[in-house]
């Protein structure tokens, strides 16, 4: 395999595993590549091991995860580099790998969340994935409520 193709396979490596930390293929595709690790002893695999539990935090949605991915992807791609320039023998396992952990990552369904914060005594209308209807708040302007006071009796007369 040329360096240009193990450059290709390091990104194309990099890209799915980034893709895949913030979506429910995570553990599965973390799995897998870890396998493809292993060749490099126990002492290799271990300190990967932490790093990309520590990277995934990194994109978990609820901030702006985009610059954190562009750069875990950078990352991602040179340690693939380092590692098939030493293991070039792991090529054809990773590239397989990959292909496996792009498909669990299209079969995946994408984590959404979504925060929303009201203040001084704001309304927050929100909707992820569907319609919302506010009836009470289309309506126009409201009536006033009746006073509160004693409630009335009726008589019998």
């Amino acid at each position: 395999m040329t360096q240009q193709e193990m450059a290709a396979l390091a990104m194309a490596g990099a890209t799915t595993i980034v893709a895949a930390m913030a979506t429910d293929a995570w553990t599965t595709v973390r799995d897998g590549f870890l396998a493809v690790i292993r060749r490099g002893g126990p002492e290799l695999h271990a300190g990967i091991e932490a790093r990309l539990d520590d990277a995934a935090v990194l994109v978990m949605p609820g901030q702006d995860p985009e610059p954190a991915r562009r750069l875990l992807i950078r990352q991602w791609q040179l340690e693939l580099e380092r590692f098939l320039a030493a293991y070039p023998d792991a090529a054809e396992e990773l590239e397989a790998q990959t292909d496996r952990m792009r498909a669990a990552v299209a079969a995946a369904p994408q984590r959404q969340n979504q925060y929303n914060n009201a203040h001084d005594h704001g309304v927050v209308n929100a909707v992820q994935n569907g319609n919302q209807n506010n009836f009470h708040m289309d309506s126009g302007p409201r009536l006033p409520a009746p006073p509160a006071g004693p409630a009335r009796q009726e008589r019998e007369g």
